[in-house]
């Protein structure tokens, strides 16, 4: 995480165009697809931040998430995410992108690969002199399958986003 968290900086301080670094924090609620092998109703909520660098409509970043997955039974399990994101700008304040990583989480008791796609909106921006920020929500499909001890486990499901990012 560290290492990715240092890329990242270091291309926006060694890069000769004018680019942004960008840190948005949010929070996001997962509903996970039920499936007969995992036998229970997934949801979770946490917390989440991104580290980015941008030119133009293009960025590339560090996505971290931090869940709290419960099931119908009352009991939860934490999962600890991080990705590359790849952010395309579409049209004026809407974007498309692409989360890949992995984490942890306690249902399995390992390591878990997982694949977002998803599509951004900027709800509110500002800007000043050197600083800009927006509040964003974002809505991710996420594809994520595991075999563990012979079961083959689906953690796919939806992902919505509400952030707050500052831009310098």
């Amino acid at each position: 995480m560290k290492k990715l968290m240092i890329a990242v900086f270091a291309l926006a301080l060694a890069s000769p165009v004018m680019a942004t670094v960008g840190v948005d924090f949010g929070v996001n609620w997962y509903k996970v697809n039920y499936t007969d092998n995992l036998g229970d109703h997934l949801m979770g909520q946490g917390q989440n931040m991104t580290v980015s660098w941008g030119m133009d409509d293009l960025t590339v970043g560090v996505y971290m998430e931090n869940d709290v997955l419960s099931d119908s039974n009352g009991n939860s399990y934490p999962a600890d995410l991080i990705a590359i994101q790849i952010t395309k700008g579409i049209v004026k304040n809407v974007s498309v992108g692409l989360n890949l990583g992995q984490g942890n989480q306690n249902w399995i008791s390992g390591p878990i690969g997982f694949t977002d796609v998803f599509a951004s909106v900027v709800v509110l921006s500002g800007a000043g002199d050197k600083i800009s920020g927006n509040v964003k929500a974002t809505v991710a499909d996420r594809f994520s399958r595991e075999v563990y001890n012979g079961w083959d486990y689906d953690f796919g499901g939806i992902v919505v986003n509400l952030s707050v990012g500052l831009s310098f």
